[in-house]
């Protein structure tokens, strides 16, 4: 207890003696090699939230303005104009499963005039399906990575640590506890290994949550999104067949 009493005292007076460099010189050639992994592990995570973030801020936004356009243009029942809308919001993807969705419809229709009892709306909702999983995918790139990040970061600290303290009992069984400063790198090198991992950690889990509900956000939009172009397609369906009937 003395020991842990004489080593807290020590760290408190040190104050900035124990920087990032100071612990960088005195790891060892294990830790530093622990220190090197979370290093890029935080630049990886970086990279993810900044690209996985503007990737979303570009769909969010051509979404919004493709929505209006797309339903406008498919209630006059203007398909060239849909499409058009599609394609020039290609960085929605609503726009890519519903594109997808208004293609199989206009293909499916071509077939009906040799099937005049296939069911259109039918082929669509299992394209929204495939273009939704799709997309799904898209929407997932680099989660899995963030996710592993998240929880292997503090692992990856702690063996630092452990391997740290390894080292403070091995200088004391050589050196004994009379001069704290002597073991004062080891230390600090097991203390930095544990916070460098959860400073990689921690925001690896705010950011992997932010993004999963993003992405959850996401494909609710795009199953709203067809769920109304697909009850569009029911209504001009019902309408031609009562045509069909009545004449």
């Amino acid at each position: 207890m003395s020991f842990l009493a004489s080593t807290f005292n020590f760290a408190l007076l040190a104050g900035t003696a124990f920087g990032p460099k100071e612990i960088w010189e005195a790891a060892t050639p294990f830790n530093k090699v622990i220190i090197v992994i979370l290093l890029i592990l935080l630049l990886l995570e970086v990279y993810i939230i900044i690209e996985r973030g503007v990737m979303y801020w570009r769909s969010n936004t051509a979404s919004k303005k493709f929505m209006k356009l797309f339903l406008d243009t498919l209630r006059r029942g203007d398909f060239d104009a849909a499409k058009r809308a599609a394609s020039t919001h290609n960085n929605s993807h609503v726009a890519m499963v519903l594109k997808h969705g208004l293609d199989i419809y206009q293909y499916e229709k071509q077939l009906m005039t040799n099937k005049p009892d296939y069911n259109v709306v039918q082929a669509v909702e299992r394209a929204v399906v495939r273009g939704t999983a799709e997309v799904t995918e898209l929407l997932k790139k680099g989660m899995s990575t963030m996710g592993t990040i998240a929880s292997a970061s503090p692992f990856i600290g702690l063996l630092g640590t452990v391997w740290g303290i390894i080292a403070v009992f091995s200088a004391l069984k050589e050196q004994g506890a009379g001069d704290i400063n002597a073991l004062a790198g080891a230390i600090g090198e097991a203390l930095g290994a544990t916070a460098l991992g959860l400073i990689v950690a921690i925001p690896a889990v705010w950011f992997y949550n932010i993004l999963t509900g993003q992405q959850d956000k996401t494909i609710s939009n795009i199953n709203n999104a067809a769920s109304q172009m697909i009850d569009e397609f029911i209504r001009r369906e019902g309408q031609g067949q009562g045509q069909a009937q009545s004449s």
